[in-house]
């Protein structure tokens, strides 16, 4: 009988890892308490930490390694692409470091991202919007950049990709995909249905976000239709990035978690 027992309880801890929603931490308790910046490119996590250096973390295993002393302290921005760390500074200068020997070169000219308010990657090309409503897609080659559409964007809190297209979260909550080509946009699902996200990221072309309940949400870009996973446990959570498969979170202890989705 105790045979049986014990089993049973390893079937229901099983199904009960398995659900949506469902959570473990990952690394030492508080290891990411300094971090200030996160972006994440398959199973490794990119973290600027609040003294200026650059991180690289094992995302299954939660170990880390140094990339960079010090260089970061005034960076406003990350992006995790295929093979680079692309950032930009509070200056407004756009930055490639290369995550491997820690190197890193300026891209394009001084200043010239200053008005930055979200950015995000794109088939290898940088789209950001500007504080003044300004779509712009990046060359990460060369730095040369080129207005996309109207200059409509000026109340973009986020911005996403997926599907080949560009989301954009408003101030008013509710979410748009944006032509990567023309600008032109469309509105999906309700108006103001994400008024309360104060995290998010795209995975497998859903988005998921967070809301200051602490509820996790998941929804279909193509037509706007969400659902919560699990219970409403990431009221804490700060940063929110994701791999091919795991959403990752860092809370405000410093801890980091993997949060799964199937």
């Amino acid at each position: 009988m105790k045979t049986y027992t014990i089993i049973a309880a390893l079937l229901i801890s099983a199904a009960a890892v398995a659900q949506p929603g469902s959570w473990k931490r990952v690394g030492p308790a508080g290891a990411w308490v300094n971090t200030f910046k996160v972006a994440q490119m398959y199973n490794k996590i990119y973290l600027v930490e609040r003294s200026g250096d650059l991180y690289e973390t094992n995302a299954t295993t939660g170990t880390w390694k140094k990339i960079s002393n010090t260089s970061y302290t005034n960076t406003a921005f990350i992006f995790a692409g295929s093979s680079l760390v692309y950032t930009i500074e509070n200056s407004g200068s756009l930055y490639a470091t290369d995550p491997e020997t820690g190197t890193w070169n300026q891209i394009g000219k001084s200043g010239a991202w200053i008005g930055t308010i979200a950015g995000t990657l794109l088939n290898g090309k940088l789209y950001t919007v500007e504080k003044s409503g300004a779509l712009y897609v990046t060359d990460l080659s060369t730095g040369n950049w080129l207005q996309i559409g109207k200059t409509e964007f000026a109340n973009t809190l986020r911005i996403w990709s997926a599907n080949n297209r560009l989301y954009t979260l408003e101030k008013s909550g509710s979410l748009y995909e944006v032509s990567a080509s023309t600008g032109a946009w469309r509105q999906i699902g309700k108006s103001g249905s994400w008024i309360n996200t104060k995290a998010g990221v795209v995975m497998n072309n859903l988005l998921y976000t967070i809301e200051t309940t602490g509820a996790l949400y998941e929804t279909d870009l193509l037509t706007g239709n969400w659902k919560q996973l699990g219970k409403p446990d990431f009221a804490a959570t700060v940063f929110m990035t994701a791999s091919s498969k795991k959403l990752y979170t860092i809370e405000t202890s410093g801890s980091l978690y993997e949060i799964n989705v199937d």
